[in-house]
């Protein structure tokens, strides 16, 4: 009999899981909901912002709990700015794990954060006119895309249990993806993952990150000069 997700509490009063497949958390210990709000929000949305665009395509890498999806709908809600996001997933959550979580509560948005959960893979859906959202069930390596994005929520567990997600070849598709100018995000501070995506080309910066880590990871990708 498979495994099932094993739900803590994490300590700013939001849930993490401890994944079957990997036996490793899908948030931090320190604060989910926190660590999602620095990472992704903060560092990916807040700064884009602050760079005056007024519409955002946003990547995930990977869906998850649905956590970062939903605050991302919140900001464009709060900020009135279109995002159109486009996330993956290789081993969604069940029903029965996704309604043990707090997110939707916490957060008072619970339908939403069940909706985004319920909706079809590979569709486009309008949840609201400053936010849709399309969710892909694939892996990333085999994942194709026709667009371009503004930013990349880089959310794979971490370098120890998915390897190869955070090597070269892997960053060089996520610089392919992203626009001149576009950000890629993540928790991680590991050197070798910064050497990577030196490798393929980002500017890359030490940022300080979310409660119980030093460091996180924002790079760059550089404007094209004809």
């Amino acid at each position: 009999m498979p495994k099932k997700p094993e739900v803590i509490l994490s300590s700013d009063g939001s849930h993490s899981i401890i994944s079957p497949v990997f036996d490793t958390l899908y948030h931090s210990r320190h604060g989910a909901i926190t660590e999602s709000k620095v990472v992704f929000i903060q560092a990916g949305l807040d700064f884009l912002f602050h760079q005056g665009i007024k519409k955002i395509v946003v990547f995930e890498m990977g869906f998850g709990t649905g956590l970062n999806a939903l605050l991302t709908q919140q900001w464009a809600e709060n900020h009135q700015i279109k995002i159109i996001y486009h996330t993956v997933e290789a081993y969604p959550l069940t029903e029965e794990v996704i309604a043990l979580l707090n997110y939707g509560d916490l957060l008072k948005s619970q339908e939403i954060y069940l909706k985004l959960h319920d909706l079809s893979w590979g569709s486009l859906h309008e949840i609201s006119p400053n936010f849709t959202f399309t969710k892909w069930h694939s892996e990333l390596e085999t994942l194709t895309l026709d667009m371009h994005f503004d930013v990349v929520f880089f959310d794979a567990f971490g370098p120890n249990t998915q390897p190869a997600l955070w090597q070269a070849p892997i960053m060089e598709k996520m610089y392919a993806w992203l626009k001149p100018q576009g950000v890629l995000t993540s928790f991680c501070a590991q050197g070798a993952f910064r050497r990577a995506l030196k490798e393929v080309g980002f500017n890359v910066d030490k940022i300080p990150g979310p409660p119980g880590k030093r460091e996180m990871t924002r790079a760059i990708k550089p404007q094209l000069h004809s």
